[in-house]
């Protein structure tokens, strides 16, 4: 056994040593473990954040939890990544591509719950950090399948097919079986269209490249998301059942905010680009940092800083995270009107670095080893995109 191996092995026995210390504990003893560190740290948050009793905590992050997500994020990132060394995984724009639906279900399916589509013991699923674990394991599951059935060769076109048909399956079933878990009545028809439409997509494009199986079966969840916003336009059930529990008032949509949110983005986006730009004709190496990849990194990361300083600033929302609401309470502590703003610098500050080490400062090592190369690179990606997308959908529809 190499001496890789064994550090894994033994990092890994200490996380599942630790992780049943602590289940054990709250069984034995539940007044320690349990109401004064799992509930106080964890569990309290999400309860608060999907509006139940959490016994006076609230829905913002601490320090332990903030950690400790960190700590599962980065050994999560480092399983996946020996994982797909180990398949020899293509990756690329691709995999980007076909992994951005998911960013977007993750973002405005967090948001539904904001708008009280699903009830108990469904909306426990959609809250944050939880629905991102759920993604994750997921989105991670769909990749493989879709490598194995890229592998496959002939077989492949009738499995994937099937393979396609499974979201649509597996949503219908869920709705039939389970009404109650929704504020509305979830028609199971379109929902079935969608998945064919997705399957005969599939077909006409002839493609057995797993990238396109996977970005399919995502679409399709994806687009699923989008007819709970269009049955939200609507007004039906759930819309007037989400306006009675707010004591009869509407929700105050912000469409033309949100219009002026994405017009933010594509100004800082550009802003940064260009300044990249410019410093390239000194070094031609931050010239390469503009890669497609990289500017939807970019990108996301922008629409982040574009949300949270439209939301807080503007609208009157809050901040969750640790470091950023400190940032700001400093900014607003020397008077400055906008310490939302303080999300730009703060961003950039980190971000641009961060991409100059991965592409440049360790060209050689990104090459020889591309798949953690890529897999930091799409974390960093959903690390922007993401918490942006949910900002600016619940800006836009005023939940």
């Amino acid at each position: 056994m190499e001496r890789r191996t064994r550090i894994e092995i033994s990092i890994a026995a200490v996380f599942v040593g630790v992780a049943f210390i602590i289940a054990l504990g709250c069984w034995l003893f539940p007044d320690l473990f349990w109401e004064r560190f799992v509930w106080k740290y964890y569990w309290a948050p999400i309860v608060a954040d999907a509006g139940g009793d959490a016994g006076g905590a609230t829905s913002s992050y601490n320090w332990v939890d903030t950690l400790t997500y960190g700590f599962v994020l980065a050994g999560s990132i480092y399983c996946i990544y020996r994982l797909f060394g180990k398949l020899d995984l293509r990756m690329g724009t691709g995999l980007f591509l076909a992994m951005s639906p998911v960013i977007v279900i993750g973002s405005t399916a967090r948001v539904l719950e904001d708008m009280e589509l699903f009830r108990e013991p469904l909306r426990y699923l959609f809250i944050s950090p939880l629905i991102y674990i759920f993604l994750g394991l997921c989105t991670l599951g769909t990749v493989i399948i879709a490598w194995f059935m890229e592998r496959s060769g002939k077989r492949e076109r009738i499995a994937s097919d099937m393979f396609l048909f499974l979201p649509g399956l597996t949503v219908s079933l869920t709705v039939a079986a389970f009404p109650d878990w929704f504020s509305e009545a979830i028609p199971i028809v379109p929902i079935l269209i969608i998945t064919l439409l997705v399957v005969l997509l599939k077909r006409f494009s002839g493609s057995s490249r797993y990238e396109t199986t996977a970005g399919l079966f995502w679409l399709q969840m994806m687009l699923f998301v989008c007819l709970m916003y269009v049955l939200w336009i609507m007004k039906g059930d759930w819309y007037n059942s989400y306006i009675a529990s707010r004591g009869g008032d509407e929700p105050n949509m912000h469409l033309p905010g949100g219009a002026g949110v994405i017009g933010l983005v594509a100004l800082s986006t550009l802003v940064v680009c260009a300044c990249l730009k410019v410093a390239g004709r000194s070094n031609g190496k931050i010239e390469r940092l503009l890669t497609p990849v990289n500017i939807m990194i970019i990108t996301g990361h922008m629409t982040d800083a574009s949300a949270t300083f439209a939301g807080i600033d503007l609208y009157g929302y809050t901040e969750k995270h640790v470091l950023p609401s400190r940032m700001m309470e400093m900014v607003d502590s020397t008077g400055f009107p906008y310490p939302g703003l303080v999300m730009y610098p703060l961003k950039l500050v980190f971000l641009i670095p961060a991409l100059y080490i991965m592409d440049i400062s360790m060209e050689r090592e990104s090459r020889d080893d591309p798949h953690l190369l890529a897999l930091v690179k799409l974390t960093v990606l959903v690390l922007g995109f993401a918490p942006g997308i949910r900002d600016l959908t619940r800006l836009a529809f005023g939940v």
